[in-house]
């Protein structure tokens, strides 16, 4: 039998790397399943950076940084590139669709909510969801949303309340408010 070879630099990495992991991991999963509309999409971005981590670990430079800083900037350059590399078209509320995501933090984790949102809407009885596009999306007043729907205002009221109620749990259950 042959003797088994450890390569110093890939062992050095694949160490490094699980040490980052085990540091860092959940906290990484956690901003990337904040800005990602599907979980499975954050699990891949995270995995993806840490993999770019093994094959780069020699350009990390506590000099420039700290080593979280180090290796939150490769999952939000992945998590940039996992959205440019899918070409989403969320479909938003309104029903417009967004043809490329943005590169800025902020601009991605609106556009993470909104597909967020829009899911959790769908999920609501017609007659909620209805009452919350038109008061939130199309700017409708409780009076205007009585007369489209030809239902009373105090119906509208009712429905928007227990509407919102039922769409914020969804959403706190998605991690999106707290």
């Amino acid at each position: 039998m042959g003797e088994m070879t450890i390569d110093p630099i890939t062992d050095g990495a694949e160490r490094f790397v699980r040490r980052i992991h085990a540091e860092h991991g959940a906290a990484l999963y956690g901003w990337a399943r904040q800005r990602m509309a599907d979980e499975r999409d954050a699990e891949e971005v995270v995995a993806e950076a840490l993999v770019k981590a093994w094959r780069n670990h020699d350009q990390f430079d506590p000099e420039r940084g700290s080593e979280r800083a180090w290796i939150f900037g490769i999952v939000r350059n992945t998590a940039v590139d996992h959205h440019r590399a899918s070409r989403r078209h969320l479909r938003l509320v309104d029903g417009r669709e967004v043809p490329e995501i943005p590169e800025d933090d902020a601009d991605i984790q609106r556009v993470a909510e909104a597909s967020v949102i829009t899911e959790a809407l769908a999920m609501l009885p017609e007659h909620h969801r209805s009452v919350i596009v038109e008061s939130f999306y199309a700017g409708r007043t409780s009076t205007q949303i009585a007369q489209r729907l030809g239902i009373p205002p105090g119906t509208v009221k009712s429905r928007l309340y227990y509407g919102l109620r039922t769409l914020r749990a969804a959403l706190e259950e998605r991690g999106v408010l707290r």
